[in-house]
């Protein structure tokens, strides 16, 4: 989803679902209904992308073979967040 031109990930089962957003001054909180369903940091410049692995996950399932050389991977990587249960 896109927010003031920043990218944001929601779960691949949200793709396309209107949803609401908060957008706080460090963090952005992304709820269907009142569920909450992804929170992330709040991007400062323009036309970037902040995206988590976890949201990937169903689709990856569907497709094994999206992952490598995939952004969310890179972005995991460089955080440490990819481990060997993913």
């Amino acid at each position: 989803m896109t927010v003031r031109t920043n990218r944001y990930s929601v779960p691949t089962r949200f793709i396309g679902c209107q949803v609401r957003v908060l957008l706080h001054a460090s963090e952005l909180v992304v709820f269907d209904g009142r569920t909450e369903i992804a929170q992330h940091e709040r991007l400062l410049t323009k036309s970037g992308s902040r995206l988590e692995l976890d949201h990937y996950l169903e689709a990856l399932l569907r497709k094994p073979g999206a992952l490598p050389g995939a952004t969310v991977l890179e972005q995991a990587q460089a955080a440490g967040k990819f481990t060997p249960i993913h």
